[in-house]
């Protein structure tokens, strides 16, 4: 296939994958892997070993932990989180208990690294009983290395906060706090599902913060809410910086999930982005002058995250910080999670979700987790999407210095792409794009991602199951050892490929993708050159294995049950 046709192929991928899988934010492009692997705790603590050897001898990463408590008093309908409803004391024990049986397997095996930030969230991690969160923050300290200097911070809930939890951070060396406004208004927070969060309640939050010597914090504002409006949101962080004068207020645009399109915009997620609209061209815009006139600075992105700092006296110069995964690492990461769905990522080796026994939060049992491993391309594609969702600029140098290698070799494929469609170009020591809005950049940097996990998730979406057992089914209409055109043989199938044998002996794996259109048919890709002189009959026979696998697979989705109605 020539360069032209490949390209074209690309994208008509990108084309299709962003139509159909409504993409909201670059950073989901991070977790396109492909198919999964799952691992027991156990193998997760040599998965660590392993880049413990490899990582710590030859550089110095920054180490992280991220404590994931997937419990909310309430669940906001914007929130597109692993959260669960605190639904009785035993369930949060369970959590903590599986937690630190978590910790017990794998803190002695990461014992040499020394880690340097700690960032807890959910979820809501201020459901948390003072009691177990002692509990939870003793065994950490006891567990792991750190170092002297290290940032901890964490997300709470002012309606679940109480002094006595403050009392217990603060003793443990807590030095941020962050929680979401998102609102002033009690009616919006109530309309969704947040309780009537008020300005009285902030500032309590505020007073009992500042009465344990804990200053550094910051607050949330979401744009793009139901009910809200660009002037409306200016005022109210107004209101907010000059009462308050909180260290740093970030302030996100609002990424919808499908139910909250169906709900507050009548299932038009094109409604939802006419609301959005004034939001992306007023908030922008007005910072400036708000910052000015109340003594903060703009760090501004690109819309998905905007920040105020306070100029004076403001955050605190921790050395690390956790968001140094998607900012301003400068070397190479690793990030361990506990709590159901925290994501891990030891660089360069694997990268995985812990998940509750059976998806259940109550079973008995260990945890297990599902993800990949990893090489630096996948670590690059991390680093990249989220810098560029902001920003427009990367430094060739400060790539090399985090990931060993210059981009050309790391993400060819990516740079090839951007500079064919006139997207981003390689100048020097920059790699410099054009300025896009969110959604376009988005579709850009789709260029980072495989070809064959955007396929897989994209076969995800079309109900195309690329597993031996779902290749099997759709071809229960062809037995092993049929004959095609030219005399070549159906010969089976195996997970996410069917294999072809030729007139000659030669056995072809044909990879099984998706259709580039709606109602076009499946694609077999064939893995490598084949030796074969019968090119045509070769086409032939591949034209109808792909018209039998189209046939069945259009059959199965046609008459597939349909899902449960919501609750």
């Amino acid at each position: 296939m020539s360069d032209d046709a490949w390209k074209s192929r690309r994208l008509a991928l990108h084309d299709r994958y962003s139509r159909v899988a409504r993409i909201g934010d670059a950073s989901r492009l991070a977790y396109l892997h492909g198919p999964s692997t799952v691992w027991t705790e156990e193998q997760v603590a040599e998965l660590w070993a392993r880049g413990v050897r490899t990582l710590s001898a030859a550089r110095d990463p920054l180490n992280c932990v991220y404590i994931h408590v997937p419990f909310c008093k309430s669940i906001c309908n914007f929130c597109n989180y692993d959260r669960l409803r605190p639904s009785s004391p035993e369930l949060l024990k369970t959590w903590l208990s599986r937690t630190l049986r978590t910790l017990g397997v794998i803190g002695p095996v990461v014992r040499p690294l020394t880690f340097h930030a700690l960032y807890m969230g959910g979820g809501t991690p201020s459901v948390l009983p003072a009691a177990l969160l002692r509990e939870l923050l003793d065994a950490l300290d006891a567990t792991l290395t750190w170092h002297p200097h290290a940032s901890r911070k964490m997300e709470f809930d002012p309606a679940v906060m109480s002094r006595e939890r403050l009392d217990v951070l603060a003793a443990h060396g807590f030095d941020q706090l962050s929680f979401g406004i998102e609102t002033l208004d009690p009616e919006i927070n109530a309309r969704h599902n947040r309780g009537r969060q008020s300005l009285e309640t902030i500032e309590r939050s505020f007073v009992d913060m500042r009465a344990v010597g804990i200053s550094d914090v910051a607050c949330d504002f979401l744009l793009g809410l139901e009910g809200t409006t660009p002037e409306g949101m200016l005022a109210e962080m107004e209101t907010v910086l000059s009462r308050f004068a909180p260290a740093w207020v970030d302030i996100f645009m609002l990424t919808p999930t499908q139910t909250y399109v169906e709900r507050h915009f009548g299932g038009s997620r094109e409604a939802f982005w006419n609301h959005l609209q004034p939001f992306e061209q007023k908030i922008p815009a007005a910072l400036p002058a708000l910052a000015e006139r109340t003594g903060y600075q703009v760090r501004m992105g690109q819309g998905h995250h905007m920040m105020l700092m306070r100029r004076e006296g403001g955050r605190s110069q921790a050395q690390f910080s956790y968001t140094a995964l998607t900012t301003e690492a400068g070397r190479p990461l690793n990030v361990l999670g506990l709590g159901r769905s925290a994501r891990s990522s030891i660089f360069g080796v694997a990268a995985f979700a812990l998940r509750d026994p059976n998806d259940d939060p109550a079973a008995p049992g260990p945890a297990d987790y599902e993800g990949n491993a990893i090489d630096l391309a996948d670590e690059a594609r991390t680093f990249l999407v989220h810098r560029l969702r902001d920003t427009d600029t990367i430094d060739r140098n400060e790539f090399r210095a985090i990931f060993g290698a210059d981009m050309t070799a790391v993400i060819p494929t990516a740079l090839a792409g951007w500079e064919a469609e006139g997207t981003a170009r390689l100048e020097d020591d920059v790699l410099r794009f054009v300025p896009q809005e969110r959604r376009a950049r988005t579709h850009t940097l789709l260029w980072l991602v495989p070809q064959e996990a955007i396929e897989f998730d994209l076969a995800r979406i079309d109900d195309l199951q690329l597993s031996a057992e779902g290749l099997e089914r759709l071809t229960a209409s062809i037995r092993r050892g049929t004959r095609l055109a030219g005399d070549h043989v159906f010969d089976g199938t195996e997970a996410g490929h069917v294999r072809v044998r030729t007139p000659d002996g030669e056995v072809l794996r044909l990879r099984v993708a998706p259709a580039l259109s709606d109602a076009g048919p499946l694609r077999l890709i064939l893995d490598a050159t084949p030796r074969t002189a019968d090119t045509e009959g070769l086409r032939r026979a591949v034209s109808q294995l792909r018209g039998v696998l189209s046939h069945r697979h259009r059959e199965l989705v046609r008459y597939r049950p349909a899902p449960p109605p919501a609750a």
